[in-house]
């Protein structure tokens, strides 16, 4: 009975001791992480992996610490030829291409050879990215030049860029820069068009390629059709797959249909002439293409879609002019694009 009682009391204990070990393991895995940041640098922010570390790059503003001797230390600016110069060093040290922990690992170095201290202890910290960029352009947010922080794909710029503008077209052309073209062995200037809309699907994941310093990304437009005049809601419309374009019927239905005082059998195209020639003006019967007896035509990328009141009768070009200042004051006012998604 004794020896019964007694194992059954090491028992509890062991699992006492084993619930104070679990509520401590994550103090003490809390510890090991802050141990193991304090080694002389800082990371940029959201980087967790050597491969992503932060390069410091001309322009750069760094913020520099020697423990105990706070003469060596400060703020510093790299110069354009990537270096900086501390106060009891002759030679200036070459910061452009290494990492926060690179540098402090040589600015200890440089310390101990110009014998300034026996065992100085160095962090630095990269306060302002600048020389690193890319410029993201075209139908994004916010265009702009953007510094770059960490490892960053395409997707990851547009995001940078807050995203892309309703009229975005598919494709993204990346035209590389210096470093760019080192590491990928193609020439400066060259560039790789990816289709967005593959790539967002995850059906192209390997084209969401690194962006690097000098790399230019362009989001290209979508092409759009404009329908006005009689209208439930007329406005410019997206073409989703341009390959397919939008016909006259799928755009009347984008548009939601036609108001109660709309002629439909007196619409027009009004389409830019890429000859020289002026515009033109296709009168269409719209009405006869929605009940399937009349050829459903194809709408050009920038083809404006005019449908007239049944109150009075225009010329067909007074109906183009009448067209045009339509499409002229969506974009005075402001009026947002549609996708199309018309298949």
């Amino acid at each position: 009975m004794v020896n019964t009682m007694r194992k059954q009391n090491e028992r509890t204990a062991r699992r006492i001791e084993l619930f104070f070990l679990l509520l401590a393991f994550p103090f003490f895995c809390g510890r090991a992480n802050a141990q193991s940041t304090r080694t002389g640098h800082e990371e940029p922010p959201g980087n967790s992996s050597a491969l992503e570390e932060y390069k410091i790059g001309p322009d750069d503003v760094l913020q520099i610490s020697v423990v105990d001797a706070p003469e060596f230390g400060g703020k510093f600016r790299v110069s354009d030829a990537g270096l900086i110069e501390i106060a009891g060093i002759s030679t200036p040290i070459h910061a452009e291409g290494q990492s926060a922990l690179g540098l402090a690992h040589t600015i200890q170095a440089a310390l101990l050879d110009a014998k300034q201290l026996r065992d100085p202890h160095v962090t630095v910290f990269v306060e302002e990215y600048h020389g690193r960029t890319i410029t993201v352009l075209g139908a994004v947010s916010k265009p702009a030049v953007y510094s770059l922080q960490r490892r960053t794909t395409v997707l990851d710029a547009i995001s940078m860029a807050s995203g892309t503008l309703p009229n975005a077209g598919s494709a993204v052309t990346v035209v590389r820069g210096r470093a760019s073209a080192e590491a990928t062995g193609t020439e400066v200037g060259s560039v790789q068009i990816i289709d967005m809309s593959r790539l967002v699907k995850g059906e192209q994941t390997t084209a969401n390629v690194e962006v690097r310093n000098e790399d230019v990304i362009n989001v290209s437009s979508a092409q759009v059709v404009y329908v006005v005049g009689a209208v439930t809601k007329p406005g410019g419309f997206t073409m989703s797959n341009p390959s397919e374009g939008i016909s006259v019927v799928q755009a009347i239905a984008l548009a939601e249909g036609f108001r109660s005082v709309a002629a439909t059998h007196r619409g027009v195209i009004v389409r830019q002439s890429t000859s020289g020639q002026g515009r033109r003006e296709i009168p269409v019967n719209i009405a006869l293409m929605m009940a399937g007896k009349d050829t459903d035509l194809l709408l050009a990328p920038n083809d404006i879609l005019y449908v007239p009141e049944s109150t009075g009768k225009k010329t067909l070009k007074t109906m183009g002019d009448v067209a045009m200042a339509a499409v002229n004051g969506l974009a005075i006012y402001g009026l947002g694009y549609r996708v199309g998604t018309a298949h």
